[in-house]
């Protein structure tokens, strides 16, 4: 018998979004039947307000009430909340167990982490008074959350941390191979024309410029590079310096010699993931929750600035001894994103989520 679930996140986020990447490819499991014995009944959500005033009420009073009246004597056999950014919806009492799915606990649960000589902040340390009593909400629901669905060990870790006892449940994130495949769904270099130059090397860096991203090592470890180097070397940064579409980023992931992914902590790290499946190869601090997903031979010391110089130098040899012609894709690179990230291995790991949080 196939068991039905509701979806609920607060604005509709586009899956351009992180957040909204995730919900999306949730539904989409759903919708083609790729999570074993579920079925959606319907998504609550609401459109993304403009007026900060409007967005508060909807937030902490209208869209709570409508998620809670929505669930009252529904026929649904489970509630999921696809990020826990809005956990406050879940219901005081709710007839059907609820579940809340937990990308990362960096706001929930601020801190510092060491990175060499620095410590670097991770999530916000002074939230404002609005933010601490909408902190506070989100707590108070994760606590009433029958299941907490965790998308890293790391972040599974910090889950049962502060909330001792609660049930948890791994699901990782799912990567479309098909959508970044560069064979079977080639983009042309022409698309970043205006952000590049086909007679450097590409490296690649893809987030927000947050303390955690470490954005400055980068810029450190081309500064350290060998002067020759260093002029055939173009560091693009996507999403801090460079804006970039959907399909301008699948053609940076396909043709870039390589992706920098420095990042002091992630609740999972889509880039490095979505590089992988462009054949792209990759560069990442050995830290959680990194080296849960990446393959070793991609990781650094997060902190060694000669390993990642003397990583870029090889880089930058293989291209010049290529001749600067497009680089292959790393087939071995596609195949571990296949294995262990697909949607077919999202789709099995939530359906045994769902049974848990029934049971």
């Amino acid at each position: 018998m196939v068991k039905r679930v509701v979806l609920a996140r607060g604005a509709a986020l586009p899956s351009s979004t992180g957040l909204g990447r995730a919900h999306h490819a949730v539904e989409s499991l759903l919708q083609r039947a790729m999570v074993p014995g579920w079925s959606k009944v319907s998504t609550l959500e609401h459109q993304i307000l403009s007026f900060a005033p409007s967005r508060l009420l909807t937030r902490w009073r209208k869209h709570p009430a409508f998620v809670s009246s929505s669930m009252a004597g529904s026929e649904a056999d489970l509630l999921h909340i696809t990020d826990q950014e809005q956990a406050h919806l879940v219901p005081e009492q709710c007839d059907v167990p609820v579940a809340v799915t937990v990308h990362d606990m960096f706001h929930l649960e601020p801190r510092r982490i060491k990175a060499g000589d620095v410590r670097v902040p991770v999530g916000d340390q002074s939230p404002g008074l609005f933010r601490r009593r909408d902190l506070r909400r989100l707590k108070q629901g994760l606590a009433r959350a029958d299941l907490l669905i965790c998308v890293s060990e790391m972040t599974r870790r910090d889950v049962e941390r502060m909330f001792p006892g609660k049930p948890t449940a791994l699901v990782r994130h799912q990567i479309e191979l098909d959508y970044w495949d560069p064979e079977g769904n080639p983009r042309s270099r022409e698309l970043i024309a205006e952000h590049d130059d086909d007679s450097k090397c590409l490296l690649i860096t893809v987030g927000s410029d947050e303390p955690r991203k470490r954005l400055d090592f980068v810029r450190e470890v081309v500064a350290s590079l060998p002067e020759d180097v260093a002029s055939d070397i173009l560091m693009l940064h996507i999403g801090s310096e460079a804006e970039l579409d959907d399909e301008q980023l699948v053609a940076a992931l396909q043709h870039a010699e390589a992706l920098l992914f420095p990042s002091i902590s992630e609740g999972f790290g889509y880039p490095p993931a979505e590089a992988m499946a462009a054949g792209c190869p990759v560069l990442a601090a050995d830290l959680p929750a990194h080296n849960e997903v990446i393959p070793e031979r991609c990781l650094l010391p997060a902190t060694d600035l000669r390993a990642w110089t003397d990583e870029v130098v090889r880089v930058h040899k293989a291209w010049k001894r290529a001749g600067g012609v497009p680089r292959i894709p790393d087939d071995s690179l596609i195949d571990y994103v296949r294995a262990s990230l697909s949607p077919e291995a999202q789709g099995e790991a939530l359906s045994r989520a769902y049974e848990k949080a029934c049971r």
